[in-house]
């Protein structure tokens, strides 16, 4: 199952870098709570850039600004990827239709898949 969805990240990469960013991308502010504890504030106030800050887990504390590549993959289904000032690779496929999102973040050799609820607070 963590293959696939991994596969389907990366094709869903490959088969979007022609097109332009999603120009109705999904804005506002959510909690991403992943399985495993980790629970993280994500704002999207515009197309090019998004914030987030873990509130909650074993990485408490860790926040970023980054700029995403970010497409409109279907109605409500958004794939987003981005490097961390870190080098951390992380991509993303929000579904705000069932409110999941999965994650795959690579740190150095080093590959975590995850998923979790999506939460509109604002």
């Amino acid at each position: 199952m963590k293959r696939m969805q991994l596969l389907f990240a990366c094709l869903l990469l490959s088969a979007f870098t022609s097109m332009a960013h999603a120009a109705d991308a999904y804005m506002g502010q959510f909690l991403y709570k992943y399985e495993g504890g980790n629970v993280y504030r994500v704002t999207v106030n515009d197309a090019k850039s998004m914030s987030w800050a873990c509130i909650e887990g074993s990485e408490k504390g860790a926040s970023g600004l980054e700029k995403p590549e970010r497409f409109k993959v279907a109605d409500k289904i958004y794939f987003a990827t981005w490097v961390e000032k870190t080098g951390i690779t992380v991509s993303q496929v929000i579904n705000l239709k069932t409110m999941r999102v999965y994650s795959t973040i690579i740190d150095g050799i080093e590959r975590y898949v995850l998923s979790g609820m999506v939460v509109r607070e604002k």
